[in-house]
């Protein structure tokens, strides 16, 4: 039986009458089946012979058209499936308005919820049309002709040609060139950039300092007549070349349909009205000006800055050229060895398979293909020196206190290094969506339409100004530049990608065929049993969609899963394989976080007394320094706000469920508790502990294999299927799951594509709308709000700029006041803790020493160890066996020794080390004694250098591991080393050990445990692994 036969559609939604059935393929039938149940009186009906009547289309399958269709309906022509005549695509119209409406279409609330959802509101029949069931016919004819005819899969000659904004700015002229100016001048252009960006002076009083100043200057006869001095702010700041306003569109756009007019083409008008047929929108108003003279000011602006002016500012900054990985000869697919182990974006299969030199073309049969000028596959993207891979998210955040949606467009450089990737200052900010509202993908689509363009150039090489390899002369390369993934969160990923929402019937997954229903069952777990989603399908759909009535539209979201997204029309774009899961989202934010409030708290799981257990427990762990730390009153309030939050609950699972949940005896009841007095249960799972502790453990353990720095694909796949037993586990309890749940079955994938999770979840994009969450606004809506925030953004790029562009004369104080500006306060959030790690990795060993060291060496010989668990070894003595097997061809000999060999070197023991206060190992501060946890226990910090030798200096610790006890029963031994989790007793260590302070794998929490018969356990779960724990190995 063939999922493509035609069959009767029988379903409850189809059903009618006996003339009012439908049909369609078996798969699609089965579909509406499982959603709408059977209408009345259903059967399964075979395939349908054609009639005598009936004769069959040339290539197509034979059906039975319903008797109340007719025949002069629109229908597609067999030539096209748009339009009659190729010349008459609509490429050039608005990106929203290509349903072939008379108008466009704006629903309300309630319909645009119900067409995000992909789905129809109770009650309601959709209509059935001749053009429908011709579309259904040409997806399931297997032998339909070839595609004969081909045209541009997108023509963007409606927009207004902005190369003015695109040619690459001149350095700052007050610092270079013939307009050169004093430095006193410029300082005093700087400080009124200053009392304006961090006093928050107004312009207005800042333009008066200003001009005051100069005065002073012309006074004091230090004013020269060329070039005459800037007098106002907004003078300054072009001077300086700080101006965002120089970078940044300002496109008035119409409030209904988002159609984009730029400043020139708005003065062009005949009208303020939308020139979208049917938009009600209005483009701009009219006032009078000082001068009494009318002028148009639009509604809404959305500001834009476009892709190739961000890049080249980025790319034309000097050392940006060694920066930049060098991918030529790469070897391709090197994770299909199962061990190889990736560490970065560029190890993902996706990295070799992005293309240059290609043009999209779609055929009058609705197939979408890639070809360069000759017919071929056009080159890898990694065979130019600078072929970049960037990577978009859109997020929104409340800007205001009032509900107002913000959306900023971000683009990262892969290309670059981890550590360099997510500051500011290499990331562009593109555009910034404006509230009150989230757009539709409709209104999104004339957003992207202007990066979608630069992109297409980019896909075919543009030249760009960069420095060359010693940074002394300004030179042209060819940058290609394409788009690895969009990294959203899962509902910004469905809105920018255009796919259903995830909470749709049919196709609720981007990834896989699996449905709502599915995600109940087993079938939506087992990996094994997918079946993927083809972008060549969807593409083709999409495009249908794309010039389809708002009827056909809504028939396609519901059938397909997808509607026209304005990423479609990029020539090499897959959307589904390009589409990511976002791990922070989905795994901390979704699955961790439904454990805890749906599951555990949700189901009274700590009651009483077990209440006080886990909120005593969270309270008593000792924290590394750089971690989160949670809530005290867990137990009350269980809703944390960040990722992070729930990333660090998680690690510390396993100890503190045990100790809330344990007997007496140490064991964990496979019972369940007792509810509350007066409360109800809204969940119907088992809440047995033993059986839920087991499974939990399955979950710690995944999220702990696919999280880390690097990952091998056997490594991944391991991750995975512990994750989807957790799920079939939970399933088996009577759990209903959440749709990040299945979604999260197809992160080894990803992983495969895309290489560790580290390298691009959004830790990074999330820390950037908190930055402009801080920015003042004046809270005007209309895009005011955005345009401010996106200048933000932009003179934060140019005031880097301007200080490493500086000339060598440029006086020191003059430095100082650039520093002020472009230092903001230190953000001790998370993810400066991210940025700090991938910062460590660039360093020499990724150990850091303090800014200021000792003056004096200290006295060896004074270290006093303390004699518990300690064989008596003294601190020299250990120190003196360190050295000598670190330098073996070193002859080191005692301080004090008759035994005086010819060539040796003395050890003195008050000149050969310098005790430190901290440093500083992949970016996390590590201290003596209290500054880090088990299994090891820091007691001091060397820096070790013997001043008769050319040896560098060294840094090494003095150190007391933990005992650790295998004999004390925990229910999470299994899993142990996998976990990073190791028990001992409290205070009780073995010997000092001396190690070099690069075997510092990372921080630790402490978690202490009073156990049964009296003893304190400590139970230390290690922290920001870069891999999987060692089996045998128990350094901290």
């Amino acid at each position: 039986m063939s999922l493509n036969e035609v069959i009767l559609c029988d379903c409850a939604n189809c059903y009618q009458d006996d003339e009012d059935y439908r049909w369609m393929s078996r798969k699609a039938v089965n579909k509406h089946r499982e959603r709408y149940g059977r209408g009345p009186s259903s059967t399964s009906l075979p395939p349908a012979p054609p009639p005598p009547s009936s004769a069959p289309r040339e290539g197509s399958t034979q059906r039975v058209p319903s008797p109340n269709l007719h025949e002069e309906n629109s229908r597609l022509s067999d030539e096209h499936p748009f339009n009659d005549d190729l010349d008459d695509w609509n490429h050039s119209s608005p990106a929203c308005d290509q349903r072939g409406r008379d108008g466009p279409y704006f629903p309300n609330n309630e319909e645009e919820e119900d067409d995000q959802l992909g789905g129809l509101r109770e009650g309601e029949r959709r209509k059935v049309n001749e053009e429908e069931v011709e579309e259904e016919e040409e997806m399931i004819n297997p032998n339909r002709p070839p595609d004969t005819t081909w045209g541009p899969a997108f023509n963007f000659s409606n927009m207004e040609s902005t190369e003015d904004n695109e040619k690459p700015r001149s350095q700052a002229p007050a610092y270079h060139g013939h307009r050169k100016e004093l430095p006193h001048i410029r300082m005093a252009y700087l400080q009124a950039v200053l009392n304006n960006v961090t006093g928050h002076l107004p312009v207005r009083l800042t333009n008066s300092n200003l001009a005051s100043t100069i005065d002073m200057f012309e006074v004091a006869g230090t004013l020269p007549d060329l070039p005459v001095p800037a007098r106002t702010l907004q003078s300054a700041k072009r001077r300086l070349g700080i101006d965002p306003d120089e970078y940044i569109i300002q496109f008035a756009a119409c409030p209904k349909c988002w159609k984009h007019y730029t400043p020139k083409q708005m003065q062009h008008l005949e009208s303020p009205a939308c020139t979208v047929e049917g938009c009600p929108g209005t483009v701009y108003d009219t006032y009078l000006n000082a001068e009494k003279k009318e002028k148009r000011r639009p509604v809404m602006i959305i500001p834009h800055v476009p892709l190739l002016v961000a890049l080249q500012s980025i790319l034309g900054r000097k050392g940006m050229r060694e920066m930049i990985r060098d991918s030529r000869g790469q070897p391709l697919d090197q994770n299909s060895d199962p061990n190889f182990v990736m560490s970065d974006m560029h190890d993902g299969t996706m990295w070799q398979e992005l293309r240059t030199h290609v043009h999209r073309q779609v055929g009058n049969h609705g197939t979408v293909q890639d070809l360069d000028e000759h017919g071929g596959e056009g080159r890898r993207l990694t065979e130019h020196r600078f072929g970049l891979h960037l990577v978009v998210n859109i997020d929104w955040f409340g800007a205001l206190k009032r509900p107002h949606s913000t959306g900023p467009i971000y683009i990262s450089i892969a290309d670059l290094p981890r550590e360099l990737r997510f500051l500011q200052r290499n990331v562009i900010c593109t555009a910034i969506t404006p509230g009150p509202n989230e757009p539709t993908t409709e209104q999104l689509n004339h957003v992207m339409e202007l990066t979608v363009r630069d992109a297409m150039r980019l896909k075919q090489g543009v030249r760009m100004e960069m420095w060359n390899d010693t940074d002394t002369e300004v030179i042209e390369e060819d940058v290609y530049a394409d788009f690895l993934c969009d990294n959203c969160d899962t509902p910004g990923a469905r809105k920018f990608a255009g796919f259903a929402g995830h909470t749709a019937d049919l196709h609720p997954c981007p990834w896989c065929d699996c449905t709502s229903l599915d995600f109940s069952e087993d079938k939506g777990y087992d990996t094994y049993s997918f079946t993927s989603k083809n972008d060549s399908t969807l593409l083709k759909q999409k495009f249908y969609s794309r010039n389809s009535s708002s009827a056909r539209q809504a028939t396609i979201l519901e059938d397909h899963g997808v509607r026209w997204a304005m990423f479609d029309a990029l020539p090499g774009w897959k959307p589904a394989t390009q589409t990511v899961l976002d791990f922070m989202h989905a795994i901390y934010l979704g699955v961790v976080a439904w454990l805890f409030t749906r599951l555990l708290f949700g189901a009274h799981m700590f009651p009483g007394q077990l209440k006080r257990r886990f909120e005593n427990v969270i309270n008593g762990i000792q924290w590394p320094s750089h971690a989160t730390r949670l809530p005290k009153n867990l137990g009350e309030n269980p809703s944390l706000k960040k990722a992070d939050e729930w990333r660090r609950l998680l690690t510390v699972t396993p100890p503190v469920l045990w100790y809330a949940w344990m007997d007496p005896d140490g064991t964990i009841p496979d019972t369940e508790p007792p509810l509350p007095p007066n409360a109800t249960l809204k969940t119907a799972h088992s809440r047995k502990r033993a059986s839920l502790y087991v499974i939990i453990l399955l979950l710690c353990a995944a999220i702990r294999l696919l999280s880390t720095r690097t990952i091998s694909m056997s490594q991944a796949e391991t991750g995975q299927a512990y994750l989807s037993s957790y799920c079939i586990k939970m399933l088996h309890l009577g759990a209903k799951l959440s749709p990040n749940h299945h979604f999260a079955m197809h992160l080894a994938t990803m992983i495969k594509r895309f290489g560790p999770v580290y390298a691009w979840w959004l830790f990074a994009f999330e820390r950037f709308n908190g930055l402009l969450e801080k920015v003042n606004t004046n809270g005007h809506d209309g895009g005011r709000i955005e345009l401010t925030l996106l200048r933000n953004w932009v003179q934060a790029h140019l005031l880097y700029n301007l200080l490493i562009h500086l000339p060598d004369d440029t006086p020191q104080k003059e430095r100082d006041l650039i520093d002020q500006l472009v230092k903001a306060e230190a953000d001790r959030g998370g993810m400066a803790v991210e940025i700090a790690m991938f910062a460590a990795e660039a360093s020499n060993e990724r150990v850091r020493l303090p800014k200021q060291l000792p003056k004096s060496p200290i006295d060896i010989h004074s270290v006093r160890l303390s004699p518990d668990g300690h064989d008596g070894t003294s601190a020299h003595d250990l120190l003196f066996a360190y050295c000598q097997k670190l330098w073996p061809d070193v002859n080191l000999r005692r301080q004090f020794t008759a035994n005086i060999q010819p060539g040796s070197v003395p050890f003195v023991g008050n000149t050969v080390a310098r005790r430190l206060a901290y440093i500083k190992k992949d970016g996390i501060r590590f201290g003596s004694r209290n500054g880090a946890r088990a299994p090891v226990s820091i007691e001091d910090i060397w820096l070790l250098h013997i001043p008769e030798t050319n040896k560098p200096a060294h840094v090494c610790l003095l150190v007391r591991p933990f005992d650790i006890d295998p004999a004390i029963l925990v229910p999470w031994r299994a899993f142990a080393s996998l976990l990073g989790i190791y028990t001992s007793v409290a205070n009780k260590y073995i010997k000092y050990e001396v190690i070099p302070a690069t075997s510092i794998d990372c921080a630790l929490a402490l978690v202490p445990i009073p156990f049964n018969d009296g003893r304190e356990l400590w139970v230390s779960v290690s922290f920001d692994r870069v891999s999987t724990e060692p089996e045998e190995e128990f350094e901290g």
